[in-house]
């Protein structure tokens, strides 16, 4: 069977990394976009030493250098990883959260979207605050809803290509260092810091990131309409009770201060889940599993 080859970008992110890793161990040909201020990065260097017949990296500076090397390309799937996220923003960030979630996506899209067989984006149930269809909780959201229209326009124009936009509404996975709840609780235990949780009733919608990877595979292995679709677990995870139980192994305490606070979910369900698709039913237990194995010497 002919090896596919993946066009990948976001792989210096969390999860994109997780998914370039697994790729790469899997047999996939995988070329990968990263800005030129990458070339010395030292797991890009390492994975390029030990798969050095399926992982090339396109480098670029400028949007010209861009274009002349992805007009070299034919690939079998474009995932679109790349994000730049913050749940507020300034005045002097507006043009990087543009740049990054519309401009960058959309220049790749003009080039290759008639040459791939699929497009996959990834977004954010954000994008449907107060329970609505792309209405945007914060900037972030508006520059996913906005890129989101871009790449409708590019599947009206071009019927023989399929696209994608995935969304979730929270996410983890082993080794997480992004500033999310979870990593958050186990980083303030390690350093015996008091967690602020804005709700004692706060629950949330968690999958992990091989959750995420399954979504992609279904993706490029299956004939699936194009359009926009939800993974989510089966239920949402009630922070406080995660707590409690973990508290009842642990020596030491996991310290946390619940506000009271609105917790002001977004739980839209308008979006179809994306079929052939199932979460990992003990999300609760991945976690537990994974608070015991980084704070092992606490």
């Amino acid at each position: 069977m002919k090896r596919k080859t993946l066009l990948l970008t976001g792989t210096t992110g969390f999860i994109g990394h997780k998914f370039l890793l697994f790729a790469l161990s899997n047999n996939f040909l995988v070329i990968d976009i990263l800005r030129s201020k990458n070339k010395h990065n030292k797991k890009i260097k390492k994975l390029r030493n030990i798969y050095k017949n399926n992982y090339k990296n396109i480098f670029f500076e400028n949007t010209k250098t861009l274009s002349k090397e992805l007009k070299k390309v034919n690939v079998d799937c474009f995932v679109n990883f790349a994000t730049l996220y913050n749940n507020k923003h300034t005045y002097d960030q507006i043009h990087d959260f543009i740049e990054s979630n519309v401009s960058f996506p959309t220049l790749i899209y003009d080039i290759i979207h008639k040459k791939t067989k699929k497009m996959i984006n990834f977004g954010s149930m954000m994008q449907h605050s107060k329970n609505e269809n792309l209405i945007s909780k914060n900037l972030y959201a508006a520059t996913k809803n906005a890129f989101e229209m871009i790449s409708n326009y590019y599947s009206t124009i071009n019927s023989k290509t399929k696209f994608y936009n995935i969304k979730f509404y929270e996410s983890f996975g082993d080794n997480d260092k992004r500033k999310k709840l979870i990593p958050t609780i186990i980083n303030n235990y390690k350093k015996n810091i008091t967690t602020r949780i804005i709700s004692k009733e706060l629950s949330l919608n968690i999958i992990h990131t091989d959750d995420i990877i399954n979504s992609i595979l279904i993706l490029i292995n299956h004939d699936i309409q194009s359009g926009s679709y939800c993974i989510k677990n089966t239920h949402n995870t009630k922070i406080s009770k995660l707590i409690d139980i973990l508290n009842k192994y642990l020596q030491k305490k996991i310290k946390v201060r619940y506000e009271n606070k609105s917790t002001d979910l977004i739980n839209y369900s308008g979006l179809k889940i994306l079929p052939r698709w199932r979460p990992n039913k003990n999300i609760e237990k991945k976690i537990m599993n994974v608070f015991k194995n980084e704070t092992a010497k606490n």
